[in-house]
């Protein structure tokens, strides 16, 4: 069984966790903080450790997202967002104000309305990676936006402008739905592979020919009794269509 590590940039997120972790024993193994720069490094290091799923934020999460495609993204909830645009505002001190929300766009919940409700207009400024993060922010202050909110990257681009801004700070709540996201797919999975194994098995040891197919039709597996049968290796077979091994079968038959 794999376990989940949780790498993080700052330490009171990690304080966040350990208060998490004292009202429900979610099956954390591992808390770090990182370094941004050193993301990918301790992450692989995470792997090489044992971590099946990796859980973290923003320019961090999406550079592990990059090289290793097993994060599970803490997202601000709709609650700390309100939070933040709210604290934008008095920052602001001018009635309705141009408030920037900068960063990836899986870091943030739904804030399609926040413009009525706060009485502010909201502008998202998103990057697909992290190299764009800095050009994002300067979009921003280039727009004249009277407050940015972001993460580290963003921040620094609108202190060096000039422009009031907030850190993308969170409570408790994200980080306890990541961790509930975390261990529902860690679930999954060790029943994905329980299951793959017992099929394995089943394949492997079954006194007719069985021919596993995905949900196009393509082969994903043949046991050996198929291959005897049919007279060709699960090599040159996988990937193949099964009407071009069967062509009996129609397309009715299939669907």
């Amino acid at each position: 069984m794999g376990k989940i590590a949780l790498l993080v940039s700052r330490e009171e997120m990690l304080h966040q966790a350990h208060n998490i972790l004292q009202e429900k024993k979610f099956r954390i193994q591992e808390m770090r903080v990182i370094e941004t720069e050193h993301t990918v490094m301790e992450a692989r290091r995470s792997i090489a450790d044992g971590a099946s799923i990796i859980i973290a934020r923003g320019l961090q999460a999406s550079l592990i997202k990059q090289y290793t495609d097993i994060p599970v993204e803490i997202v601000l909830t709709a609650q700390e967002m309100a939070l933040l645009v709210m604290r934008a505002r008095q920052i602001a001190g001018k009635p309705r104000p141009v408030i920037a929300v900068v960063g990836f766009k899986n870091m943030f919940c739904d804030m399609s309305f926040f413009d009525e409700l706060y009485e502010i207009e909201l502008r998202t400024y998103y990057a697909s990676q992290g190299a764009e993060l800095s050009e994002a922010a300067r979009r921003a202050v280039e727009d004249g936006v009277d407050v940015i909110i972001g993460g580290d990257t963003a921040v620094s681009v609108a202190t060096e402008a000039g422009v009031p801004s907030l850190f993308l700070s969170m409570t408790e709540d994200s980080m306890r739905q990541a961790f509930s996201m975390a261990e529902s797919m860690e679930y999954a999975m060790n029943v994905e592979k329980k299951t793959a194994a017992q099929m394995e098995t089943l394949l492997d040891y079954s006194f007719s020919g069985v021919i596993r197919l995905d949900g196009e039709g393509l082969v994903t597996a043949v046991n050996p009794m198929m291959e005897d049968m049919i007279g060709r290796g699960q090599v040159e077979l996988k990937d193949k269509d099964i009407r071009s091994i069967a062509p009996m079968i129609g397309s009715e038959a299939l669907h």
